[in-house]
């Protein structure tokens, strides 16, 4: 009895010990939680780069979706070289993307000039690094794309800032934007003339180049500035008000009227040089005629503007500045307020305008904002640029916005 006493007593202490001790414990739940943790941390990396693949595709597709659409309204034909075209400019802007893998594709392509549609599809199988324990090794993801266009005519002026202020790296900024704008909205193949851009530099005048003969009341002076007397808002034909000359502070660049050839417009705003004072008025006023057809007389055959009723046909003026309206030559009349009414009577004849401030203080911004016409959301179409990355998102989203397509899905 003595001996199965002590052996039940040890029994019971070796059982209660046991029970006591908790070493390898925490091993054990490490082990398990880290294996979930590490899964997790697997999975979550897998749909980080599924998603960043899935964005990837979706831009570079509507962008060329955008880009045919724009070529298909210039009225180049849609045939292979149409669709390869398509696939090279979606593969340009995929392959290399990081995460985005090799073996993307385009799925659909459709393009109709009658209806005016573009639609298109691409896909890629993503290889899964962690997913594969799943039973998924890869996944396709892709996206859809489709845009309609509209042939209407679009006649667009540049009224652009090449005043002093404008000196260093602003004028580059400058350069670098508008050129940008010319590429949106003018395709290289461009030739049907449905898209035209004319080019207004100013600073404390205007050149007029060849055409001052028949607008200045001095031709001896390509230079021009305001108009005077009853006229001095309109756009009444030069034969009823000639403007003022300027012997003085001229831009070297003189106006471009309505042209649809790129390189003439890029070469001309590249050599865009900054000097003289801000007489933004007098860059209103020549977008303004610019786009006129009661000045279809002074500007070339391919330049004359189309009559302000004229069926699917736009009129757009774009009015850049860096600072405030301070250079006026008729007494009484601020440039500012000069500006704001040639606005008032531009906007009545149809024309759109978008106004555009870069590090411009707070009266220009006033002036280019009351110019502006206004957004379909109520606001203004006036945009305010701090830097040269922000004033080329201006520009170019304004001529992605006169481009008459529409992301429809």
């Amino acid at each position: 009895m003595k001996i199965t006493s002590n052996f039940s007593t040890r029994f019971r202490t070796t059982c209660s010990s046991f029970r006591r001790d908790e070493r390898g414990t925490f091993a054990t739940i490490f082990g398990v939680t880290a294996v979930a943790v590490f899964l997790s941390a697997g999975v979550a990396f897998d749909y980080t780069r599924l998603a960043q693949s899935k964005s990837i595709i979706n831009s570079a597709l509507d962008a060329a979706v955008l880009s045919a659409g724009n070529r298909m309204a210039e009225g180049e034909p849609v045939n292979g070289n149409f669709r390869k075209d398509f696939e090279d400019f979606f593969l340009a802007n995929v392959e290399g993307r990081f995460g985005v893998p090799d073996n993307v594709k385009i799925d659909n392509f459709s393009a109709d000039p009658a209806t005016g549609k573009i639609s298109a599809s691409a896909s890629a199988e993503v290889t899964m690094a962690f997913m594969g324990i799943a039973g998924s090794p890869t996944v396709v993801t892709g996206a859809k794309s489709e845009a309609v266009f509209s042939n209407d005519s679009v006649e667009v002026a540049m009224m652009l800032d090449v005043t002093g202020s404008m000196g260093g790296q602003k004028i580059q900024d400058l350069k670098a934007a508008a050129s940008e704008a010319v590429d949106i909205l003018l395709p290289t193949t461009n030739a049907s003339g449905k898209t035209r851009i004319s080019l207004v530099p100013y600073s404390s005048a205007v050149n007029a180049g060849p055409y001052a003969k028949k607008a200045s009341s001095n031709p001896s002076f390509e230079c021009v500035t305001e108009r005077g007397g009853s006229q001095k808002f309109s756009d009444a034909s030069p034969n009823s008000g000639k403007m003022g000359a300027a012997s003085s502070y001229c831009p070297a660049q003189s106006v471009v009227p309505l042209n649809y050839d790129p390189a003439v417009l890029k070469s001309t705003i590249n050599s865009f040089q900054a000097s003289g004072s801000t007489a933004g008025h007098l860059g209103v006023a020549w977008s303004y005629y610019t786009l006129s057809p009661k000045w279809g007389g002074i500007w070339p055959a391919k330049a004359k503007p189309a009559n302000y009723k004229a069926p699917k046909t736009r009129k757009i003026a774009i009015l850049m500045t860096d600072g405030e309206f301070n250079t006026a030559y008729t007494p009484g009349w601020s440039s500012a307020n000069f500006a704001e009414e040639i606005c008032n009577q531009m906007r009545k004849d149809g024309i759109t305008i978008y106004s555009v401030g870069f590090q411009a203080p707070t009266q220009a911004e006033k002036t280019l904002t009351d110019c502006a016409s206004n957004a379909n959301n109520g606001g203004k179409l006036f945009y305010s640029a701090s830097n040269g990355a922000e004033l080329k998102a201006a520009f170019a989203d304004i001529a992605k916005s006169i481009q008459s397509l529409r992301l429809s899905r």
